[in-house]
Parts: C-alpha cells; sequence; structure tokens
C-alpha cells in the first residue's frame, strides 16, 4: 500500500494541463465524460501542448485507475487510435503529457466511456502498416487496377451511365476551346479589404474561372478512365500539363484563395491518376514538380504552423488536411516526400473525422457546411478505401451521419437549418451523400430518404459510382419522430418522418459556440410547417463576414432566442459561447426538451439562460424561458421572433401571427411576465450601433419582418409562448386556453391534454383540484401519460407517482418511457399494475431485471427493478427510450393494395407496408403513371406523394412514389393542361 500511495503521489506530481488549452478552439478531450459509443475502440483525443514530446494514455476497467492499466500507449502527438479492439463494456481514461525540461505532467481529469453491446470494429492500423497496404499501380481513386474493368462496366446501366454519358457530351462539346490561360487577379497588390464587395466579386469570378476549367479537365480524364478514349486522353493530358504551367505566385496563389489554389493541386493529382498510362515521365514530372510546389504551402499552414490537431476547428484547414494526404496517397511511390504527406496527415483526417460533429453523425455547422464538407470528407475516405489502406465508413460517425438529413434536413424542407449557408434546400448534394451512405451499409432508409428528394438537379462525378440500384427503398419507419443529437447540441421535433409537408421544430443549444460557419444563435429555435419556412433563422449568407453577414446574421437578435437590454446577445466568432441540451424526452403524445445557454452570454449581465421547449402533438409547440440577470438593477429580456413574409402583432390576444405561402403560426403570450412585454417590429437589418447592414451580392434586395417583445426591467422572468403551425386554407388552430395560478400558469389544449408551467424557477408546483404537485420546470398530462420537464417530483393525488434525485427530463404512459438527465441518475415511477419487459425502443433487445448494480450499468448503461404498480431504475448519463410493454416491435406487414382511377381507368397499385415505431401501418410504393400535370379528385386522408406531399394539381413523373398510413381508399387523378 505504501508503494502504491508514493506512486500515486509521483504520478499526480508535475504541471497541471495549461488552463488556456481548455478553452477557445484547441482539440478537446475525446471521448467526452459519459460517451457511449458503438464505435470499437473510440478515438482518443487531447489538447496539443506547446514543447510537448510524448504523451501517455491509460485505460482501466475502474474509475479509480489504481489497478493498472489495461490498455495503453506513448504516442508523440496528441491523438491516438488502437490497432485492436477492446471489451464491450465500461472503460476509463487519462492522459498526461511530457516535456523535455518539466518532465511528465499531471494526470488528466480520469473520464469515462462505454462500448455498447453490437459494437462495430474499428481498429486502426499503424501507418506502416497503412503505407504498406496502399496501391502501388494507377488508378487509385475511386477504382484500383484489379477492379478497374468492373469500375468501368457501370457506366452501362442506370444513373452511371447518365453520369458518364453527361461527361461525355460536355467533353465533346468543348474539345475545340482553347486552352484557358492562368487567370489575372484585379488586386494582387491588395490595394482594397478582402472582405470588400469589389474583392469578393472578383474573388468569385477567379473561383468560377478555376472550379469551371478544372471541371472540364476532371469530366476529360474520368471519360478517357472508364472509356479509353484516346482523343479525349489526349485532350485531357493537353488540359493537365497546361494547369502545370499556370504560375504558383500569381492569381492562383494561396494567400489570394486558399481554395482555388487547392483546387488547381489536388484536382490536377486526380486527372494525374486517371492518366498515368498517357503520361511521359516528362510530362509526369511536370505534375509532380507543381504539386509539390502547392502543397509545401498547405503543409505549411495546416500542418505545421496551426496544424489540424492542434486547431482542428479550421473550416479551410480540415478541408485542406483533406487533400494534403489524398494528395500523398495518390502520388506515393511517384514523388518521395509524398508518404511524409501521408504519414502527417492521414492518421490526423481518420482520427479527427470529423471536427464538426461526432459518433451520433450529426453535423455543428449546420445543413448548408454539411453538404458541402461531408462531401469533401469522402474525397479522402473514397480515395483510402480504393487505395487499400482502411475504410473510415466503419466509423460511427459516418455509419450514424445519415440520421442527420433525416431528421434535420429531411426531404420537403423550404430550407435548410442553423450555420452559414443554411438558405439551401435538400437537392443533388443531399440525393448524392444519401446514396453513398445506403450503398456503404445496405441501408435501404437512406435509398428511400435520397429517392424521397426528387430529380437530381445536377451531377457529380462520384454520383458514377454512389448508389446501389439494388437495393430496395424503406421508409424510416423504425424511427421515432424526434431525436437529440448529444454531440452537437440539436434537437428535431416532427410531426412526421416520411410526410413532405410535416410539422417541425429544430431546437440549437451547441457546444461548438459561434464559432467558424456556427452564429451565436444558442436556444434559438426554427420552425417549418406544410413545406413553407415561419419562424426563421433570420439574415442571408451573402458572403462571409460581409457588412450583412457580420452586422446582422451572426447576430443572437437575428434568430429566434433571447437578448437583453437593447439587442444584447452572445459574442460572435467566438467557440467558448456555448450552449448545452440538458434534457430530451419522445413519446407518442409529447416531447420536450431543455437547452441552458448561460454560458454562451459571456458578458455575465445573466445568470440563468434555461429555455424549454414542449411540442403539445399534434400541433402546438410551447417555448418556456426561465431567464435571471445577474445584478439587482435586473434587465429587459427580449424574446425575438422572424419571419420571412408576413408578421402581423396581435395586441388584443396577446402575440402575433406569422404567413408564408399556404402556411400559417400563430403565436400567443401566457402569464404575467409575457403578457406585460412590449411588441415592436422592425423590418431592416440592423448591425449592433443601430446601423442598417443590407445584403449584397445574391441577397441583394430581399427583406424579412423582426419582432421584439421587451419585459420591463426585471431580476427575472419565466416566458410562456404557444406557437401552433396552421394551413391557411384549412381549419385555424383552436385556442389555447390560458389561467394564471399561484406559481404556475396552466394551458389546455384540444383533447383534454394540459401543460402546467412553472412561473417560479424552483419549489413544489401545487395544481389544487388537478390532484397534481410537482417539481420541475413544467408538468404535461395526456390521458394517462405523463412529461416531466427539467425536474425531479410528481405526486398526483396525495400519491408519488415520480421522483428522482437529479433533475431530468422524463415521460412515459402507453407502454413507453422516455428520460435523459445531465448525470447519472436513480428514478422510480409508477406503471398499471401487472407484468413490466423493459426493452430498447429501437433496436427491440430485452433489458432484464435485477441482477448486479454494478454490472448491469457497466454493460448497458440501465439497471432496473419491479415491484407491483411501480418501477426502479438507474441510468447513466444520457438519453434513454424503453418499451415497457410486449407490443410488436417495427417491422414489415402485408401488403397492401391500393385502388386507383387515373382518367377515368380503374387500376390497382401494390403498395409494402411496415409497422412503424408508434405500432401504426405506414405503406409505400410507386405510382406507374404516364409523366405530366395531373389534379388529385380524390384520396385516403392518410394519403400523400412523397416527394410532394397532398397537392391538388402539380407534375408527376413516370413511377411517383406514394405513401400511405392507415386504411387503403381509392385514389383518383386525371391529367390536366397540355400533357393530356
Amino acid at each position: 500500500m505504501e508503494n502504491a500511495s508514493k506512486l500515486k503521489q509521483l504520478d499526480e506530481a508535475g504541471p497541471a494541463w495549461p488552463a488556456e488549452l481548455m478553452a477557445n478552439a484547441n482539440l478537446p478531450f475525446r471521448p467526452t465524460d459519459a460517451l457511449v459509443t458503438t464505435q470499437n475502440p473510440p478515438d482518443f483525443d487531447w489538447p496539443f501542448v506547446p514543447g510537448a514530446d510524448r504523451y501517455r494514455l491509460e485505460l482501466a476497467r475502474d474509475a479509480a485507475m489504481d489497478g493498472g492499466a489495461i490498455a495503453a500507449a506513448e504516442p508523440a502527438i496528441n491523438f491516438y487510435n488502437f490497432p485492436e479492439t477492446l471489451e464491450e463494456g465500461t472503460w476509463f481514461w487519462r492522459v498526461r503529457y511530457h516535456t523535455p525540461e518539466a518532465g511528465w505532467s499531471a494526470w488528466s481529469e480520469v473520464r469515462r466511456f462505454r462500448i455498447a453491446e453490437g459494437s462495430v470494429p474499428f481498429p486502426v492500423p499503424s501507418i506502416d502498416e497503412m503505407l504498406a497496404r496502399m496501391e502501388t499501380g494507377h488508378p487509385r481513386v475511386w477504382t484500383n487496377p484489379r477492379e478497374l474493368e468492373a469500375f468501368r462496366e457501370r457506366r452501362l446501366h442506370g444513373v452511371p451511365k447518365s453520369v458518364f454519358e453527361r461527361a461525355r457530351a460536355s467533353v465533346q462539346a468543348h474539345m475545340d476551346d482553347p486552352l484557358p490561360p492562368d487567370p489575372t487577379f484585379p488586386y494582387m497588390d491588395r490595394s482594397i479589404s478582402s472582405v470588400s464587395p469589389e474583392w469578393v466579386k472578383a474573388l468569385q469570378d477567379l473561383r468560377k474561372y478555376a472550379d469551371t476549367t478544372l471541371d472540364h479537365l476532371l469530366k476529360a480524364a474520368f471519360v478517357y478512365l472508364i472509356s479509353g478514349d484516346r482523343a479525349i486522353g489526349e485532350y485531357a493530358k493537353t488540359h493537365l500539363l497546361n494547369f502545370a504551367s499556370w504560375d504558383p505566385e500569381a492569381a492562383t496563389r494561396f494567400d489570394i484563395n486558399d481554395q482555388v489554389h487547392r483546387a488547381v493541386a489536388y484536382r490536377s493529382t486526380i486527372a494525374y491518376d486517371w492518366l498515368y498510362d498517357l503520361l511521359s515521365p516528362e510530362e509526369r514530372q511536370a505534375v509532380q514538380d507543381m504539386v509539390r510546389t502547392r502543397i509545401a504551402v498547405l503543409i505549411e499552414h495546416y500542418l505545421d504552423r496551426q496544424p489540424i490537431y492542434q486547431y482542428p476547428f479550421d473550416s479551410h484547414g480540415w478541408t485542406i488536411a483533406g487533400y494534403i494526404g489524398l494528395m500523398g496517397t495518390i502520388m506515393l511511390h511517384d514523388i518521395p516526400e509524398a508518404e511524409i504527406w501521408v504519414r502527417r496527415a492521414v492518421p490526423a483526417f481518420i482520427n479527427l473525422l470529423p471536427p464538426w460533429g461526432g459518433e451520433d453523425g450529426s453535423w455543428s455547422q449546420g445543413t448548408g457546411y454539411w453538404q458541402w464538407s461531408s462531401g469533401s470528407n469522402k474525397e479522402l475516405m473514397d480515395v483510402l478505401l480504393s487505395a487499400g489502406a482502411i475504410d473510415a465508413y466503419a466509423k460511427a460517425f459516418s455509419r450514424h451521419e445519415g440520421l442527420y438529413p433525416i431528421y434535420m434536413f429531411p426531404h420537403g424542407s423550404p430550407t435548410g437549418v442553423f450555420g452559414n449557408d443554411s438558405h439551401y434546400l435538400p437537392d443533388w448534394p443531399s440525393i448524392g451523400l444519401l446514396n453513398r451512405l445506403a450503398q456503404a451499409y445496405g441501408d435501404p432508409r437512406m435509398q428511400w430518404a435520397a429517392e424521397a428528394i426528387g430529380e437530381r438537379t445536377a451531377e457529380g462525378l462520384q454520383d458514377y459510382f454512389y448508389g446501389d440500384e439494388r437495393i430496395a427503398p424503406r421508409p424510416p419507419a423504425d424511427l421515432p419522430k424526434a431525436k437529440w443529437f448529444p454531440t452537437t447540441g440539436l434537437v428535431a421535433m416532427h410531426s412526421d418522418l416520411t410526410d413532405p409537408e410535416r410539422i417541425s421544430l429544430y431546437f440549437k443549444s451547441s457546444p461548438y459556440g459561434s464559432y467558424s460557419h456556427s452564429q451565436a444563435d444558442q436556444n434559438g429555435f426554427i420552425i417549418h410547417a406544410f413545406g413553407e419556412t415561419l419562424a426563421l433563422k433570420s439574415g442571408y449568407y451573402d458572403y462571409y463576414n460581409s457588412v450583412h453577414h457580420r452586422g446582422y446574421t451572426k447576430r443572437t437578435y437575428s434568430a429566434n432566442a433571447i437578448t437583453f437590454d437593447g439587442r444584447q446577445g452572445q459574442p460572435i466568432d467566438d467557440f467558448d459561447a456555448k450552449g448545452r441540451m440538458v434534457g430530451f424526452a419522445s413519446h407518442p403524445a409529447f416531447d420536450a426538451a431543455t437547452g441552458d445557454a448561460i454560458a454562451a452570454y459571456r458578458g455575465g449581465e445573466l445568470s440563468r439562460a434555461l429555455r424549454h421547449i414542449v411540442y403539445m402533438k399534434p400541433s402546438v409547440f410551447v417555448v418556456i424561458d426561465d431567464l435571471a440577470a445577474s445584478g439587482p438593477e435586473g434587465v429587459s429580456f427580449e424574446w425575438n421572433l422572424h419571419a420571412d413574409e408576413r408578421l402581423t402583432l396581435e395586441p388584443e390576444s396577446g402575440g402575433a401571427t406569422i404567413e408564408k405561402g399556404k402556411a400559417g403560426l400563430q403565436i400567443r403570450l401566457h402569464g404575467a411576465d409575457s403578457r406585460g412585454s412590449k411588441a415592436s417590429i422592425e423590418t431592416r437589418f440592423l448591425d449592433p450601433e443601430g446601423a442598417e447592414a443590407l445584403p449584397v451580392a445574391w441577397a441583394a434586395g430581399k427583406s424579412q419582418v423582426h419582432a421584439s417583445f421587451a419585459t420591463p426591467k426585471t431580476d427575472a422572468a419565466v416566458l410562456v409562448a404557444t406557437l401552433a403551425p396552421y394551413r391557411l386554407d384549412g381549419v385555424a388552430p383552436a385556442a389555447v386556453a390560458s389561467t394564471e395560478h399561484d406559481g404556475y400558469v396552466r394551458l389546455s389544449f384540444e383533447g383534454d391534454a394540459a401543460l402546467y408551467v412553472r412561473t417560479t424557477h424552483a419549489g413544489m408546483v401545487d395544481t389544487g383540484a388537478d390532484g397534481y404537485r410537482f417539481e420541475g420546470a413544467a408538468l404535461a398530462v395526456a390521458g394517462d401519460s405523463l412529461l416531466l420537464v427539467h425536474g425531479t417530483r410528481i405526486e398526483r393525488d396525495g400519491g408519488v407517482v415520480f421522483e428522482s434525485d437529479a433533475p431530468m427530463t422524463v415521460a412515459w404512459g402507453d407502454g413507453r418511457l422516455s428520460a435523459s438527465a445531465d448525470r447519472d441518475v436513480a428514478l422510480s415511477l409508477a406503471v398499471p399494475p401487472g407484468d413490466v419487459a423493459l426493452r430498447e425502443l429501437v433496436t427491440g433487445r430485452e433489458l432484464p431485471a435485477d441482477g448486479d448494480p454494478a454490472a448491469r450499468l457497466g454493460g448497458r448503461g440501465v439497471y432496473w427493478t419491479a415491484m407491483p404498480g411501480r418501477l426502479a431504475l438507474r441510468l447513466e448519463r444520457g438519453q434513454h427510450a424503453f418499451r415497457l410493454d410486449d407490443a410488436p416491435l417495427p417491422g414489415p406487414l402485408a401488403p397492401v393494395t391500393l385502388p386507383t382511377e387515373i382518367d377515368g381507368v380503374a387500376g390497382e397499385t401494390a403498395l409494402e407496408a411496415w409497422r412503424d415505431v408508434d405500432g401504426d401501418r405506414l405503406a409505400w410504393g410507386r405510382l406507374a403513371l404516364e409523366a405530366g400535370d395531373y389534379e388529385l379528385l380524390e384520396a385516403h386522408a392518410g394519403f400523400t406523394f412523397a416527394r410532394h406531399g397532398r397537392i391538388g394539381r402539380g407534375a408527376l413523373g413516370s413511377s411517383e412514389p406514394v405513401l400511405l398510413r392507415g386504411e387503403p381508399g381509392l385514389l383518383r387523378l386525371r391529367r390536366v393542361g397540355e400533357s393530356r
């Protein structure tokens, strides 16, 4: 014992981890504490310590780590992937660093992670082994010499045939064009600001010129690879050598635009690979010299000066690090230094992939940059795969990535959500990425999601091999309609995942701050409904750091979020302006989530900034803000709301109405704090100083409407609002009855559902004659189902029906239980008499009761026992969803026949069917038609077109995807217009 004590003291001696490395955009510690991973083993990372020459990483099965390390490593750099798998279950890890001057540091905090049952192996071989595996011949991009003939045969059918033929036609149309000269740039002397409109316009012209000419090169090289057409190959070679002759110190140099500089280098490298057998030794040398020159600049910036493993949250730097690895893999054995490029870039890429997300597949910078960056990631992933190095698609992020577009960017979305470039709709980039994910995992849900978006408006060359048409599409019937992505602090709540005219709310409280392409919108929400954007994230991404983008779009007041005292909010460009999602529950009767944004308000004026959102299904969202000021003088809290077209204040009812297209949103304020606010409308885009910051470029002339509801100065407030989407041509939303009581507000909804909102920050709420007492932010009741938001106790008619030893959000009833907490938690709840069987909601895996608590928690994160009418559980930190009964799990049902009458001709369409996660039947299939414009004359209430919704009239394709919920009824269509 004495020796062990001395060893422990020795371990703890030495310098502490520098505090400045624990903040800002440094590489964080991963796995994060309490992570549950399906990747075996997970990636290990920690902050880069300047001057450190090595690190010591240790893993053990006990938190004290006093029994010795079971697994350990001493890497020279601040990340590591083990080359072998670990046993499933709970692990603990720590790390320390070594410097020549001070020796070993103190250990980091011990962090816990659990490798879930059924984990997917992802052992990462050493870089030496990967180099030995890599292809030595050419081509290596997307295919290799052994698989080339099979790759070429793809051109004979389906989408690959279309991609190849369009590429060939494009090349043939330009073969007589002159070679593109080395471009010029009018501001080489940097005589104007790099964020001025003039500079940006010149830069956009330069990028367009480079992208267009490089696209011609790649298409020609690709067509040669597939067809062997010598004339096209010679045309491509001439273009490649022309690019090799461009002056790297002229207009395409790095400090004018890194994207143009890197594009010339990496696209030329790909063309080199595809044209290799046509190039003479001298021609190969010319390309190699150009690549060597250009890549040296990239390495200096992103592997030497600010290495990506020290600062991974550099958007361009991350992409460039991938391209360094790509060029190194292609040029391996051709350029001697290429092995060094691979050694420096590829292990970091594999480990960090991606900095902007994590194991749950989500993307912190929003849907716009997910499209671009995910596509860039796959360029190196695909080359590593075809070159034989490693299959990065086995990473947990990649395996779960398809859930991000299904929940955050689903088909039918009128825009994207959060972050720069979120004005884009789901289109060909999403289709290509979903097809690739469907192909990689044989996932019919990804196949269906891609097809549901619609016809492509464009194609990329990668679409030649992205996809597998043999995979039969299936809607995501097995998935819940709401999801929390804990890695990025995003929540999506939907009325339906399959209907493009769904009602949706998106909520963000993200640990990634307002950095890079993220904005200062913690605890902000967005509402889409019936194909329209209603409550939107306002402002435009006209270009990065424009007057409008920096002065308005990035700011908190541009979001449906809280500001105070004249639009003060969260700082921009600050990785530490973080939010935190601390609770989530999803149930057939209601969804709920809680975001804590206090860390994002960095000025110290606020001491509490909690936002709870409750979805009272099917059609009302309730937003509850629990706010407090730090000083006794208080602040004026501002509840911001934004619309695209029409936003009308309604003083008599205490709220507002938003209308756009065919949809509306009714907003009502409830409770004394909310009703006492002062409402105002603004139609200008104002910067922090009150000056107008107009959008320019593609967004010039666009406008939006902004409302603010400001409280009088107060030290604390609980603001309550209901938001009800509706169709303008349908029934107006039913009024939400609101009554105010001592310490709470009662909201009444259709179907006798009620929500009790506490209007004080703490304490028990007594609902009087309604029979409930509860401790929490809110309590919802719908039939026999209950929802407690961020609380610890519910009493009904004097009896305890729920209690926990830490605040949590929990919903249960009708055989379902959904619960989450921000720490490990013990709870008990009342259940109907009878046998209880606890099963994981999504997987259906049964969780045995009783047993050894430590073993149960360590293996599955759950320990439970049952007694008559009561269930007791211990849950590890995070989210959990269970079935409490023996109801059938999602799965296939008997096919359904849909009767049709098209232009007076009777027929039938066979539909496949599944039982969805809520036990309802969902059928789907394709309607055989002659493409044209049709009018919908009659359809069952549960019928919809998967791509268009329940249109009255519109264009339909020859094999139109359809959906049906419930019993089939006659579908009558009539062809109209010129297509008759």
